[in-house]
């Protein structure tokens, strides 16, 4: 999929529609964009789901001591590297726990950011996350 001429705000709106279209497929569940200033959130089955994409790289998260707004309860990764997008679908306290611990042994390593000793910013591999590859059970409320 060429995303090459979008903009990021575009390459989220793609993403989100994306995993809805998926979320709906996958699950037989409702599901819905909810669009927000600067982002795109879901609505799976009644849960508030946030949305993140690549298209190169690394995932990534503003702050890793706060990697998702407090009222998320599922996070969906695009993954647009593949020639296919790919869904990593995570329950969000997960999530935050794993960011979270992830971060602060980051900055227990390096003391203080060399570029910039105010940012939180944090990247995502593929490996964090791997388990969660096509999982739509936080969705539909099975455990993982």
């Amino acid at each position: 999929m060429d995303l090459s001429t979008l903009n990021n705000d575009q390459v989220h709106a793609v993403a989100a529609h994306l995993a809805v279209a998926e979320a709906i497929v996958r699950t037989r569940c409702p599901a819905e964009v909810k669009p927000e200033a600067r982002r795109y959130r879901l609505r799976l089955n009644g849960k508030l789901a946030q949305v993140t994409a690549r298209r190169t790289g690394e995932w990534q998260v503003t702050d890793g001591t706060r990697p998702l707004l407090d009222d998320t309860e599922v996070l969906v990764l695009v993954d647009f590297i593949p020639e296919r997008p790919e869904f990593y679908v995570i329950p969000a306290g997960w999530f935050r726990a794993d960011v979270e611990q992830r971060y602060a042994a980051f900055m227990a390593r390096v003391g203080t950011r060399p570029r910039n000793p105010d940012s939180k910013h944090h990247s995502v591999r593929t490996s964090d996350v791997e388990r969660w590859r096509g999982s739509w059970a936080a969705v539909i409320g099975e455990a993982a």
